[in-house]
């Protein structure tokens, strides 16, 4: 059995048999990765609480068929305010759903894994605007698995803003991952039309460092319904987004 050791941070973690759990990790260098760590709920486990949600670990495995085993454990971020706060792991909880989502095999890709470690350290760090993370981080994460919407012109005609959008409202198309001037918005039985500001609130997400993320709350809620409309629109089988199972963020 192939033994590796190797940077991850638990998204989900499930009671498996009397004293054992099954954990979810996504990983720098192997993407999403699926572990059993045995023994962990007993009292005197070695594994303590190294291996809570969310936390950022330096782990040694062996390779199993289905489940690689954990053996070893080094704690390098808690993420303990994020845990403790409910509006905080609310908002960690719906990132976790949107990498489940969008990066569900087992391609490594860094910048995910990066991506996921600055956006929970952004939750941690400040003291509002969690909703506002967790929107630049879907909206980052889809580019990252090569959806990128397109925020700039019209999807369809390819006009750009001024010239298509003059004196008129924008539609977001998810199916088409992107915006429609007025003329072709039968293009997309699903668009829905855009508030004045909502396209550039989220143009601002993408390209400001996701510890910058904010959103005017009079925004909130149109640009929530673009990022989710879009992460549905593209998981692979079209997995209905909700909010993440309970179970994610169950403690160790």
């Amino acid at each position: 059995m192939a033994v590796y050791r190797s940077k991850g941070i638990v998204l989900r973690s499930i009671r498996y048999g009397e004293a054992d759990r099954i954990l979810d990790l996504y990983t720098r260098d192997a993407g999403l990765v699926s572990t059993i760590a045995k023994g962990i709920r007993r009292t005197r486990s070695r594994f303590g609480g190294r291996l809570e949600p969310l936390s950022c670990v330096d782990f040694l495995a062996y390779e199993g068929r289905t489940l690689d085993t954990v053996t070893q454990v080094e704690v390098l971020r808690s993420f303990h305010g994020v845990r403790e706060d409910l509006k905080r792991l609310e908002a960690a909880g719906g990132m976790v759903a949107t990498v489940r989502a969008l990066s569900g095999g087992d391609e490594a890709d860094r910048r995910v894994f990066n991506l996921l470690y600055h956006a929970l350290d952004a939750l941690e760090n400040r003291d509002s605007g969690f909703e506002s993370v967790e929107a630049a981080f879907s909206l980052k994460l889809s580019t990252l698995a090569g959806y990128t919407p397109r925020l700039d012109a019209c999807v369809s005609c390819e006009r750009d803003l001024d010239e298509a959008f003059d004196g008129e409202l924008p539609y977001f198309a998810p199916n088409l991952g992107g915006v429609l001037c007025a003329d072709c918005r039968a293009a997309a039985s699903d668009a829905f039309p855009l508030p004045p500001e909502t396209l550039s609130s989220l143009q601002t997400l993408v390209a400001r460092p996701i510890r910058e993320a904010s959103i005017e709350e009079r925004l909130g809620e149109s640009v929530r319904r673009v990022v989710s409309a879009h992460v549905l629109a593209h998981a692979p089988g079209s997995t209905v987004l909700v909010a993440p199972d309970k179970r994610t963020l169950r403690p160790a």
